[in-house]
């Protein structure tokens, strides 16, 4: 036994040097964040020279940063670094003056770290040889190569009559539009939300000026209003004025809070309440809290799960369209369960970004087959035992933030106070 554990221990110590010279040969600066310790670690020795301490506290003092990174990239920069310490994947593309009068391009990209659940980890790469390689190509890259080249959403719209010429993958992953369908739209459509007066402001800025910086409320597909800061510059291309419209997704966007912005209230709350007392039944319960969602929420499906922890098991019970009416008090197994992942990891909340990446069994049981995406999982617990979950489902990936209240959370008392009632029945 001693034996084995000893050429475990040696594999490991090798394996681990094998990471390390990797790490060494990677043409970029390999950081990890600690977002509760507040400190970075660079993971190899790797330097930009000659500037390499200039460039690398950029990543630690943001006085540095404020000084190095180039004023028209700094809030870039500064949002995807926001990110990074809330342990979401960002990348950017931004400059640095290094010396009078000389520029480089730089990349920051980084993910949550999957071995250590309060970091962040990435790498902070020069990329100037490649951005001039792509600029001295001969005769001009075409617009679409330009604009996917920038990690943010970026929107080509003619001057004439503000329609949709172009966009990037970037604006395509924010909104929720295919390329095509973003192209047969009007930019009053997407910025329904911003005030008209702002807009006639911009385009009357936009005669007497080149570029245009402030505020946009951008509508997606399913009608959520996301909250960006925007840079909108004039540019001629092939003898037509375009607007070149670079979008930074503020952190604090309410869109991506679970609930959209458009019908953010729910219904007046006596109707919800009235509603609620004339339910009989656990469905019909599930059903008024489904009515009461905003008309365009992503939400598509609601479930309660009734938890058994004693007995080993949890029954299921669902409304929406997704579930067809034939999910109603369905016996699955404690382990592998949301709840279990809950009481394991004390969690306030459970949200599932992409269930086609869960290795849970009860998201390939009960959500895939039904077409379900994301989910947002309320718990509820009785004298600190955890007796409910509330689930507000979507067939979209990507429809619920962790940071933010679960969907209609203002009726959750309510909604527990007659589902004691429905179940005494």
């Amino acid at each position: 036994m001693s034996k084995q554990m000893d050429g475990e221990s040696d594999s490991c110590t090798e394996m681990g040097k094998r990471l390390e010279s990797y790490l060494e040969v990677i043409p970029a600066i390999v950081w990890r964040i600690d977002i509760v310790g507040k400190e970075i670690s660079f993971l190899n020795s790797h330097t930009l020279q000659p500037h390499g301490e200039k460039v690398r506290a950029i990543m630690q003092n943001p006085q540095s940063a404020e000084r190095l990174v180039l004023s028209e990239d700094r809030e870039r920069f500064q949002h995807s670094l926001k990110q990074l310490l809330h342990r979401q994947k960002a990348t950017c593309v931004f400059r640095i003056q290094v010396d009078e009068g000389v520029n480089r391009w730089f990349k920051l990209a980084g993910m949550p770290d999957p071995e250590h659940p309060t970091s962040s980890v990435g790498v902070l790469m020069d990329i100037t040889s490649h951005v001039s390689t792509i600029l001295a190509t001969e005769g001009r890259p075409g617009l679409s190569v330009r604009i996917d080249l920038v990690d943010d959403p970026v929107l080509l719209v003619r001057f004439t009559d503000r329609s949709i010429s172009m966009v990037n993958t970037a604006a395509d992953q924010l909104l929720g539009y295919s390329k095509k369908q973003l192209t047969n739209l009007h930019l009053q459509e997407l910025l329904q939300d911003t005030p008209g007066t702002d807009l006639f402001q911009i385009y009357e800025s936009l005669i007497f000026s080149d570029y245009w910086n402030g505020e946009l409320y951008v509508t997606d597909s399913i009608g959520r209003s996301h909250q960006c800061s925007a840079r909108i510059q004039v540019i001629a291309r092939d003898e037509e004025n375009l607007l070149w419209i670079t979008l930074s997704h503020l952190n604090e966007c309410k869109a991506c809070k679970g609930v959209p912005v458009r019908g953010n209230e729910v219904l007046p709350s006596k109707t919800v309440s009235a509603a609620m007392r004339k339910c009989s039944t656990v469905k019909a319960l599930l059903e008024s809290m489904l009515k009461a969602l905003p008309k365009n929420s992503p939400t598509e499906a609601i479930m309660l799960s009734k938890i058994f922890i004693d007995k080993g098991i949890v029954s299921v019970t669902g409304v929406g369209e997704p579930f067809g009416g034939e999910l109603e008090d369905l016996v699955h197994p404690y382990e592998g369960s949301i709840a279990k992942n809950i009481v394991r990891f004390e969690l306030d909340n459970h949200v599932v970004m992409e269930t086609s990446k869960s290795i849970k069994p009860i998201d390939w049981a009960l959500f895939i087959p039904h077409g379900i995406h994301s989910y947002y999982a309320q718990p509820f617990f009785e004298d600190g035992i955890l007796t409910s979950v509330l689930i507000f489902c979507s067939t979209q990936k990507g429809s619920y933030d962790p940071d933010a209240d679960a969907p209609l959370s203002a009726l959750h008392q309510e909604f527990f106070t007659h589902l004691e009632r429905c179940l005494q029945k």
